[in-house]
């Protein structure tokens, strides 16, 4: 979940790549990516459109924005390529089509048109936290396959790397309206979901 409350800038000009062979989920409606991951833009050779991705766990670069798109990969190993759901109709989520070999074999999911968030207020649920996150939280990226938010700079108490770059502290957002440790507990665990407020600083 990612939903505004005072967007500021919406870019509809970018792609979530996938890469062929990674990040297909065996091509069956899989989760790429989550609305609410923060991403950063594909410098690698021969990419010359907006090409963005979430952080693994060795890529400390800039964030470009947060994903406004859950980003599924497609049916295409149980159903035909294109193939889609009914539950998928009338949601926000991308489907990321198979892309294919030489020889015509599916071996991975295709980039995949997908809006990304800048700047503004949102509520999300997509964070983690060892702690109760208070109002005036500053904000940072877990280097997971999540990449969600996160509510402390110390990797220890997160479990991954956390990017410290750029804005003041390294951190990406402040958290306006935040949560108890019950709460995080719950929505970490995914138990029951409580969406915190924060205000985007890229």
């Amino acid at each position: 979940m990612f939903i505004p409350r005072h967007p500021v800038v919406e870019n509809q000009f970018c792609q979530f790549g996938t890469s062929s062979g990674t990040n297909s989920t065996t091509g069956a409606g899989g989760v790429l990516a989550y609305a609410g991951s923060a991403c950063y833009l594909d410098d690698t050779a021969l990419q010359y459109d907006s090409t963005v991705k979430i952080y693994g766990a060795n890529e400390n670069k800039p964030c470009f924005g947060f994903l406004m798109q859950k980003v599924k990969a497609g049916y295409h190993s149980i159903h035909p390529a294109g193939m889609m759901l009914p539950g998928d109709l009338g949601s926000s989520d991308v489907i990321a089509q198979p892309s294919y070999n030489a020889n015509g074999v599916i071996n991975g999911s295709k980039a995949a048109p997908v809006g990304v968030a800048h700047l503004g207020i949102w509520d999300t649920i997509h964070y983690s936290s060892a702690a109760a996150i208070v109002a005036g939280t500053n904000m940072f990226i877990l280097q997971s396959s999540l990449s969600e938010l996160c509510a402390s700079t110390d990797s220890a108490n997160t479990g991954a790397t956390v990017t410290t770059w750029t804005t003041p502290a390294g951190s990406v957002a402040v958290a306006l309206k935040g949560a108890n440790i019950a709460q995080v507990t719950a929505n970490v665990n995914n138990t029951t979901l409580y969406p915190i407020r924060v205000k985007l600083l890229v």
